[in-house]
């Protein structure tokens, strides 16, 4: 029995170490986008992240090769965004960890950027984006 409840808290240590984390502030629209998850953008077939929020909009943050990052904002389940063009800085590493062949990925973002009726500023650091 000991075992099994040792097995139970290291399982339970390992998926709270895996649990992405975002800080900093971000705005988009004029309003705090609090973001509920961050994943890797390997999930989606590019370079970068997606981050939701409560609301269910995604930011996606695209790398370009320069270290820059192009943006898009997705309302709700749509599959289509509006794309707000190269919107600041994007440093991303990967990380140890994957998830469902998924590779965390660890980094910071510098944002600023307005297109097509958005606008989108702020600071993040993200670490366990799977």
């Amino acid at each position: 029995m000991r075992k099994f409840a040792v097995l139970i808290c290291l399982g339970a240590l390992a998926l709270a170490g895996c649990t992405s984390k975002v800080t900093g502030a971000l705005e988009v629209d004029g309003s705090a986008f609090e973001v509920k998850e961050c994943r890797s953008g390997q999930a989606f077939g590019f370079s970068g992240i997606e981050l939701t929020d409560a609301g269910g909009r995604r930011l996606r943050l695209l790398v370009n090769g320069d270290g820059t990052c192009t943006a898009a904002l997705f309302k709700g389940d749509s599959n289509t965004g509006d794309r707000l063009g190269q919107c600041g800085a994007l440093d991303i590493q990967a990380q140890s960890s994957r998830i469902n062949s998924i590779t965390n990925v660890m980094g910071k973002a510098q944002l600023a950027c307005e297109a097509v009726g958005h606008k989108v500023a702020g600071n993040i650091e993200f670490e366990n984006c799977h």
